[in-house]
């Protein structure tokens, strides 16, 4: 018997954590953490004490599943649940983002994780930048478009599609019931959007009997602009090009795409493109990859690198900071840049004193709630900053139309809709819609 267990992803943005079991055979799809987690429980300073407890108070509050043969020894030994030795063959990460990979930190070491050759780079780069950040040790195995993944008699199929992250995959799983096909999250508006498009054209081909179905963006009320990577473009060069004060962006610091974007724009207009130690690891990890070309944050004539006034630096930034542009810096030559300042990182302005009149231009998701804490903090920085704020992103998600078009094309027996705060919006598809529930397997 094939069936699908869902552990996280339902009715709920991220979290994506799905068993596929066909015999004695389980492997999952993704094992990351949503966007909400914890948050009846914690905030701000309360935090899970997972350092110390593993998965004891994400056990006791009902956060984590307690699933026999899953976890490490190390993540059990402070909980109630005995280890025992693993019982799954592997899991399949579709891309490098928290929401899909953050849970392989309590995944015993000795079951394999399978992953997108550039996605391992993205991972040990961020393991290596954020101290917050340890995935732990893993048996890692990479993979790319065309590749077979054969684990007992499941075939598993990578293919890639276009997402705010390079090395985002979907899968087309052969079980013995028939093909499974998982989407990930992508997107049909990117720069990459044929890849979609291979992804789409190949689960049309294998007639699913089942489909695990990304919809972030099926909600009633649409509250993003449906802005490509071009359009982005555009947009912040109107702006760029015509102002001769200080440009300031916040970006996802692993969006590729939005890096080479400015950077592009930082070549049109004549400017450089400031990135923080954190960006530059990342581009110079990528630097040799086969399958991505990025700019070298070091010897690019349009690139510099952001000092950050600390007490001690990590060993892993020292290459960076001999070459590396500071506060001051920034303050004399605001007409001749773009300075990407992470959110945590807004106090930097405080030292930099941009002129009345620079811009800031948010290219991230614009806040899914009207009263934003995170959104208003930022406009209130504009505003004391005296600093016109604009919104310029892509998403790296699908419209809500684009879902259910992929959907009808797809045309698999049975849909199930996850990553979703309102799966409910896709029974007007012409497929068979279940609603997936916690913990519930679903025969196949």
């Amino acid at each position: 018997m094939v069936s699908l267990t869902f552990y996280g992803g339902v009715g709920e943005i991220g979290g994506n954590k799905f068993l596929l079991e066909d015999g004695d055979t389980k492997i999952f799809l993704d094992h990351g953490e949503a966007f909400g987690f914890g948050g009846e429980y914690f905030t701000g300073w309360l935090t899970p004490r997972t350092s110390r407890f593993g998965l004891r108070d994400l056990f006791a509050l009902g956060l984590m599943p307690e699933i026999r043969g899953l976890y490490s020894r190390r993540m059990l030994e402070p909980t109630n649940l005995n280890y025992s030795e693993p019982e799954f063959q592997g899991v399949f990460l579709s891309h490098p983002h928290g929401d899909h990979v953050s849970h392989i930190s309590y995944v015993d070491e000795d079951i394999p994780v399978y992953l997108g050759a550039t996605a391992k780079r993205i991972i040990e780069s961020w393991e290596t930048t954020s101290t917050s950040v340890n995935f732990g040790p893993h048996d890692y195995k990479t993979f790319k478009t065309g590749d077979c993944i054969k684990i007992d008699d499941i075939e598993v199929y990578p293919i890639h599609v276009d997402h705010s992250t390079p090395s985002a995959y979907g899968f087309v799983i052969y079980a013995s019931e028939g093909p499974v096909v998982y989407t990930g999250d992508f997107r049909m508006h990117g720069p990459m959007a044929r890849m979609t498009r291979d992804f789409i054209d190949k689960a049309k081909e294998e007639r699913p009997i089942a489909m695990i179905c990304e919809g972030t963006r099926v909600a009633r009320v649409e509250k993003r602009k449906n802005f490509t990577e071009q359009e982005v473009w555009e947009y912040c060069y109107d702006v760029i090009s015509g102002t001769d004060r200080l440009v300031v962006t916040c970006f996802y610091p692993k969006d590729i795409d939005r890096i080479k974007t400015y950077h592009g724009l930082a070549e049109k207009t004549g400017r450089r493109l400031v990135v923080s130690t954190k960006v530059a690891h990342l581009l110079c990890s990528l630097l040799d990859d086969p399958g991505i070309e990025v700019p070298d944050p070091l010897r690019d004539e349009h690139m510099l690198v952001y000092k950050r006034m600390m007490n001690r630096y990590s060993r892993w930034e020292e290459k960076f900071l001999e070459e590396a542009v500071d506060a001051e810096y920034v303050h004399r030559h605001q007409p001749e840049l773009i300075l990407h300042l992470d959110f945590t990182h807004f106090t930097e302005l405080i030292d930099i004193q941009p002129e009345p009149g620079a811009h800031f231009i948010h290219s991230m998701s614009e806040p899914f709630e009207d009263e934003d804490p995170e959104d208003r903090v930022k406009s209130n920085w504009c505003r004391r900053f005296a600093m016109k704020r604009h919104q310029a992103h892509a998403s790296g998600h699908c419209s809500k139309e684009e879902i259910f078009d992929v959907v009808n094309e797809i045309n698999p027996k049975k849909v199930f809709p996850v990553h979703t705060e309102e799966p409910e919006l896709f029974k007007g598809v012409g497929s068979k819609v279940i609603l997936p529930e916690f913990e519930k397997k679903f025969s196949l």
